[in-house]
């Protein structure tokens, strides 16, 4: 792939027991001393920080290995919709009436705290025989947690992705219940133990969880909300309610106005007609090599290959390769 496909952001890098390691387990609170969303933030790899999940595979139980792939992505990548997307969209939802990525940020983490939650994740996965593909937006979670929880392949066994309902119903959790409920094989109790544990030490100890379809049969969408409360009766009908609600805004947004950055491709690609030439370069794209291969092997001029790859971002309307190399996967398929 691409280069920055190749590599980890470098916040989500680093050996496990660094210092987001150390701190979260000696202080139970240190890990989430950094806010989950502090005003004005952004991630120190900003905009497409695609990324093999692990260039170390771990060892499934038939013995083979295993990797993913990794994409995070922000609001600011998802930008602001055209005036016309924005009047296209649904009536139920809010997001897509604010004029930038920021002020739709600010109004999701007040929510968020609304409604008594603390962090929030968004997750997007495509899982095939072989592979499985993670698209995860990173504005409202906190960077040690991500990189910790990437790192060691917590979302492997995550009791509480794999509990929930794939129909859309809320799943109420809470680590009491996820400890009481481990599994007696001795090596999956162990990472699940540690899995609860690092949940608890960050401040979250319950939540809500809810997984909804997207229009690709391999593609589902996770929605997790977080809070530091312990005790789960915190979560009553009507909070419950809200948070579902709140979770299909974001849900239909993101389908409405971000299906690149999923790996979705959007529906009018099926009208778009490319030359051979086109055709051949976004297929050297998707196969990783790089604009000089490119030239090279096509003979033409690097000035050449960068427009075409500027048309071919127009006609897909992405903003950037690795949103392109995703929609392209789907539309060579």
């Amino acid at each position: 792939m691409e280069h920055e496909c190749d590599t980890l952001p470098q916040w989500l890098t680093g050996s496990p027991q660094g210092e987001a390691g150390h701190a979260s387990a000696a202080n139970p609170r240190a890990a989430s001393a950094q806010p989950a969303y502090p005003a004005g933030a952004r991630h120190a790899a900003n905009s497409a920080h695609a990324a093999e999940a692990s260039k170390t595979s771990v060892r499934a139980a038939n013995g083979a290995t295993r990797s993913g792939f990794l994409t995070l992505f922000t609001e600011e990548e998802i930008g602001t919709p055209s005036p016309a997307a924005r009047r296209a969209a649904p009536l139920i939802s809010p997001l897509g009436r604010f004029g930038s990525a920021q002020d739709r940020m600010e109004f999701v983490r007040q929510r968020i705290r609304q409604l008594g939650f603390d962090s929030f994740s968004y997750t997007a996965t495509r899982t095939s025989s072989h592979h499985k593909t993670m698209f995860v937006l990173t504005s409202y979670e906190s960077q040690a947690w991500l990189a910790r929880y990437f790192r060691e392949r917590y979302f492997e066994l995550d009791p509480r992705v794999t509990l929930a309902s794939p129909t859309g119903m809320p799943f109420l959790w809470n680590t009491a219940d996820l400890r009481a409920d481990l599994p007696r094989a001795q090596l999956r109790s162990e990472r699940l133990g540690a899995l609860i544990d690092m949940l608890e030490a960050t401040g979250r100890k319950s939540g809500i969880l809810t997984q909804m379809p997207l229009p690709e049969p391999e593609l589902s969408a996770s929605l997790c909300f977080n809070s530091e409360i312990g005790n789960p009766r915190w979560m009553t009908e009507s909070i419950v309610a809200e948070t579902l609600m709140f979770a299909h805004t974001i849900h239909e947004f993101i389908l409405m106005h971000a299906k690149s950055v999923i790996g979705i491709a959007p529906t009018q690609q099926q009208r778009v007609a490319l030359s051979k030439l086109q055709h051949a370069v976004l297929k050297a794209v998707v196969q990783g090599q790089r604009d000089k291969e490119i030239a090279y092997f096509l003979g033409l001029s690097p000035h050449n290959v960068d427009y075409h790859l500027r048309r071919l971002r127009q006609l897909f309307n992405v903003r950037n390769r690795v949103q392109l190399i995703n929609v392209a996967q789907a539309y060579l398929s």
